[in-house]
């Protein structure tokens, strides 16, 4: 856990530009949470909001009106106005803009980091750890990588996740695939590519939300133990792969 005044100073050195409304530096920041459109009241009192979406300061005041966040984080070229400043002011949410050129990636990495305490980032550094294997295959690949098991919990992600989509800041916030990107994946034969088979699988951008992946099974002998996920630009990143194709069903194993 983390208070809110460490919290701002920590983002002052990522490149905060703007902070309206009143801070309480020693509230206690116990979790995080994603501005959703359709539900935009999530977040609780003691939780970090990150506005990702939110593209005015229109938009802005008609989140902070609804929202019991204890801030709520932006990264936006527009200036939190007189506007905003007073609707902060009303929800008793302070508002902070950090420069648009950090990316929500990085905002993640530290955010999850301070709120969930130093077992989070012991775990981020150990060496031979499963944080540590997805940093390798970052580099390796050049795209984020997350681990998850066979219920979609995430276990461990790469230190690299910048300019993702959001549905991986949606599993990396929860810790968990989201239940509308399980449906969609598994609608696309996914999860039983996965059963049947070791080859990675790259499935294209089913969404703006759902970009483009490369996925492969973890296995202990035959036992499915979870898998390994790259959001990706090309098809390709760990060579010959399987291409999903819509309308097709996956041909058996031979072995």
């Amino acid at each position: 856990m983390v208070v809110l005044g460490q919290l701002l100073d920590i983002l002052g050195t990522l490149g905060v530009r703007e902070c309206r409304g009143p801070v309480d530096r020693g509230a206690m920041l116990r979790g995080l949470a994603l501005y959703d459109p359709s539900d935009p009241g999530t977040a609780a009192g003691d939780q970090v909001m990150l506005g990702v979406g939110i593209d005015s300061p229109e938009r802005a005041v008609r989140v902070l009106a609804d929202t019991d966040a204890a801030v709520l984080v932006l990264r936006a070229a527009f200036s939190l106005d007189e506007g905003v400043a007073h609707a902060a002011r009303d929800a008793g949410v302070p508002v902070v803009r950090v420069d648009p050129g950090v990316s929500w990636g990085q905002l993640v990495a530290v955010i999850h980091t301070l709120v969930f305490g130093e077992r989070a980032a012991a775990k981020a550094a150990a060496p031979g750890g499963l944080f540590d294997l997805a940093d390798t295959i970052a580099g390796a690949v050049g795209g984020p990588v997350t681990i998850e098991d066979v219920q979609a919990r995430v276990l461990a992600y790469s230190h690299r996740q910048q300019d993702v989509d959001q549905a991986r800041l949606r599993t990396i916030l929860g810790r968990r695939v989201p239940d509308e990107t399980l449906e969609a994946l598994r609608s696309q034969g996914v999860f039983a590519h996965l059963d049947e088979s070791d080859e990675p699988l790259f499935v294209p951008e089913l969404s703006s939300e759902l970009t483009a992946r490369v996925v492969v099974a973890v296995r202990a002998g035959r036992e499915l133990l979870g898998s390994v996920w790259v959001e990706v630009d090309g098809p390709s990143p760990w060579g010959r792969t399987r291409r999903w194709s819509p309308g097709r069903g996956w041909p058996r194993p031979t072995c």
